[in-house]
């Protein structure tokens, strides 16, 4: 599918409050874990939108130009303002939104949620649904949610299951995920809010246990 036509957003305005520290900047072989996901986003999009909230100079800093930092319109209330932001400055139709905080999310990963949208095209977005759980912020957005999104914040109705369901997301199982060429899916979908998070996900690189490649 034509990157042109999609918009990368990545949600790294978090306080990282478990963790400690700012997610996005912690190490992984040598990157900023914001870096490894800007990689790996980036082959599936024309543009990559990072909604920084007050990190804005930090990871301007980086020097990666690959993306443009934007802050939040709503500042403190949670993803959705991220989201939010970050849509507002988007310049296309769809478009795929990973968080700060899961680094083994690979490009086909990114190219299979593309291909759910042909699937499940009056879906206005679709995210993963593993084992259970519901992954909100690795998913595609279309930019019709905007409005919604907006009347959420503006009544503070934070919640963002709660949120897409109203939205009419769809819930992507693990069969469909296989489909679509979305292998290994829990793994790629850790993520790390805690230290010993982060020890785990960094383990898994180090052992290149996880699969390497797009």
């Amino acid at each position: 599918m034509d990157a042109e036509k999609w918009t990368g957003i990545i949600l790294a305005g978090g306080l990282s409050s478990r963790m400690g520290t700012n997610k996005a900047l912690l190490e992984l072989n040598g990157s900023a874990v914001l870096t490894h996901i800007n990689n790996a986003i980036r082959p599936a999009v024309s543009r990559v939108v990072v909604a920084a909230g007050p990190s804005e100079a930090i990871y301007t800093a980086l020097g990666d130009e690959d993306f443009e930092c934007v802050q939040d319109a709503y500042p403190g209330k949670g993803p959705l303002a991220g989201l939010h932001a970050a849509l507002n400055a988007s310049q296309t139709e769809w478009n795929l939104v990973s968080a700060c905080d899961m680094p083994l999310l690979q490009t086909s990963f990114f190219n299979g949620m593309k291909r759910l949208t042909v699937q499940y095209p009056t879906c206005n977005a679709i995210v993963p649904r593993v084992e259970g759980r519901i992954h909100p912020l690795a998913g595609v957005y279309h930019i019709h949610v905007l409005p919604e999104l907006e009347q959420c914040l503006i009544h503070d109705r934070l919640r963002v299951i709660r949120w897409l369901e109203e939205i009419g997301c769809h819930f992507a199982e693990i069969d469909e995920l296989e489909q679509v060429g979305i292998e290994h899916a829990a793994l790629q979908l850790s993520n790390m809010n805690t230290p010993e998070e982060f020890e785990i996900i960094r383990i898994h690189l180090q052992r290149s246990e996880f699969p390497s490649g797009g």
